[in-house]
Formats: C-alpha cells, sequence, structure tokens
C-alpha cells in the first residue's frame, strides 16, 4: 500500500472511511496478485478519518455494497465522496443494515408493512418478501438508540405490536440501544441507572435476527398497546396502516 498526496485521482472513485484506527481489507474469495500499480490507495485525512481512491469501480462497488463492515466488532462507516468537499463537513453516521420481520399476520398486506416500516427510516434502499417473513435494507444511524419495533393497525385489525431483528449486529448497548459500546461503558445512562436496569436491561440479543430470542419488549408492548396513540400514518391504494414507534428508556 502506497501513501498518497491525494491529487491525480481524476480517473478513480473515491470513499471515505471512518474507523479507529487503519485497517487492511481483503476481498473474500480472491487473491492478491502483485502489480506495479496499486488498485486500492489509502490516505489518512483526519482523525479515524480516511480517504480511500478505488482504481476499478467495481471494487468501490463490492465495498459499498457489502455494508455494513466490521473491525474489532466495531461497525465502519463509508459513503461514497461524489465531489470535493471540507473534511470538517464530513459527517458519517449511517450504514445500511438489513433487517428481518417474521410472524407477519396474514391480515397485512406486506408490501403495505414494509413500505410503512421504511418510511420510519427514512425509505427502503430494498426489500425481499417471502411467504412467512420480509427483509429490508434500510440506513441505520448509528448515532441513535436501535428500534426494538413498532405498533401497527388496519381498519381490519387492532394494533399489533411488530418487533425488529437486525441481521450482522455488531456490539450494542443493552442499556440505551446505541452501538459501539457496552452497557458498562454507557455513557448515555447514569451509572445509578446501569446498576438498576443491569438485571433486566431494556434491550437485548433478541434483536439479533440471528438469534432466536423473543424479545421481553414484545410482552410489554403488546400490554400497553391501548395506551399508546398512533403517531403517524401510511396509507397506499385502500389500505391504511397506523404506525406508532415507541421508545422506552
Amino acid at each position: 500500500m502506497e501513501e498518497s498526496s491525494g491529487d491525480g485521482r481524476e480517473r478513480g472513485e473515491e470513499i471515505s472511511l471512518l474507523a479507529e484506527e487503519l485497517i487492511m481489507l481483503s476481498v473474500k474469495g480472491s487473491r492478491v496478485v502483485p502489480s506495479s500499480k496499486p488498485t486500492l490507495i489509502c490516505t489518512m485525512v483526519g482523525q479515524n478519518l480516511f480517504l480511500m481512491g478505488f482504481e476499478l469501480a467495481d471494487d468501490l462497488e463490492l465495498i459499498l455494497e457489502g455494508r455494513p463492515w466490521f473491525f474489532r466488532n466495531s461497525v465502519i462507516l463509508f459513503d461514497r465522496l461524489c465531489q470535493a468537499v471540507d473534511r470538517d463537513q464530513i459527517r458519517l453516521t449511517s450504514s445500511p443494515y438489513w433487517m428481518k420481520i417474521d410472524s407477519i399476520s396474514p391480515e397485512f398486506d406486506k408490501k403495505d408493512l414494509m413500505h410503512a416500516i421504511g418510511a420510519t427510516f427514512g425509505g427502503v434502499l430494498r426489500s425481499e418478501i417471502n411467504e412467512d417473513s420480509c427483509r429490508l435494507r434500510v440506513n441505520l444511524d448509528v448515532q441513535r438508540p436501535l428500534r426494538r419495533g413498532i405498533f401497527v393497525s388496519t381498519n381490519a385489525v387492532s394494533k399489533v405490536w411488530v418487533p425488529f431483528k437486525y441481521e450482522n449486529l455488531s456490539m450494542f448497548c443493552f442499556g440505551c440501544g446505541r452501538l459501539e459500546h457496552g452497557l458498562s461503558n454507557c455513557t448515555q445512562l447514569t451509572p445509578e441507572r446501569i446498576s438498576k436496569i443491569s438485571e433486566t436491561p431494556p434491550y437485548s440479543l433478541a434483536l439479533k435476527a440471528e438469534s432466536k430470542l423473543f424479545g421481553k419488549e414484545s410482552i410489554k408492548f403488546n400490554a400497553w398497546i391501548k395506551k399508546v396513540g398512533a403517531q403517524c400514518s401510511y396509507t397506499r391504494g385502500e389500505k391504511a396502516a397506523q404506525i406508532s414507534i415507541v421508545e422506552v428508556a
């Protein structure tokens, strides 16, 4: 890997990289072939901020498509740099994640449900609908608490709690629900609060798609359905889905 001043990259593709330290990336299933012309140039441009230049556009797309990427159980945030920008103006706060929705009530139209859920995340990047479950790819703001689910209702069905599960979810706090730290290192909660919820934290491994656990919030929130009102609505055709997002500390 060679150092670069950042000049002479008009023909290359570039992205910015946020990480705690410089890392070496490898592409799965491919062999590294020595070449006099490097295909990847990485330059440190700020604290925890790196600029990566790709000779091949396909390599760039492979990295972006493969998100989220991790290093030491922490997510690495990537974005495409389309034009010159002051490094102080670069803000990397989100990464695409796949979400999985299981056990969907047959009364709900899956496409409408996916659009309704995606609207709460700012849109759906991609979706897959199966007989028993659905997957949707959304941009997840890593600075905000993970959403555990939503209340959904239609004209024919009373409110139902729909839990979320996230694929390839890295380390997150069982107390505040944010990524990048654990409960013992949480700075969002007071030590007294951490001690109080340590036995029964509001977040759990049930948020991981790979886990078969059933989150206790699903039980609690279904019991609170009558106390929670709709905060926004989604309408498509003749069907409507009322959506409520519940955040519990």
